[in-house]
Order: structure tokens, then C-alpha cells, then sequence
């Protein structure tokens, strides 16, 4: 499935995680420049975790 708009769901903050590893990747926009960018679950460093 191609990665457009078109074919992204919207998820709340506590169903992330499930979608992350079912093997969706998790399209974010930046808080400053505003750019869109498809993240994958291995991209992803927890704070609690560091």
C-alpha cells in the first residue's frame, strides 16, 4: 500500500503502540517546521527506556 494521505488512519495516543506493532508506521508533522514525516517503530527511542 502506497504511503499517501488518502490511506492513513487516525488513531488516538493510546492506540499507538498497537498500530506500531502491527507494522503501521506513524506519520507525524513537526512542531516547528511543520513538515510531515512517516516514522517507523524501530525509529522510535522511549524516554522512560534511556
Amino acid at each position: 500500500m502506497k504511503h499517501h494521505a488518502a490511506n492513513q488512519i487516525a488513531a488516538r495516543d493510546d492506540e499507538i503502540a498497537a498500530y506500531l506493532q502491527r507494522g503501521f508506521l506513524l506519520r507525524m508533522r513537526g512542531e516547528l517546521s511543520g513538515q510531515v514525516n512517516l516514522i517507523a517503530a524501530g525509529e522510535i527511542v522511549r524516554e522512560d527506556c534511556v
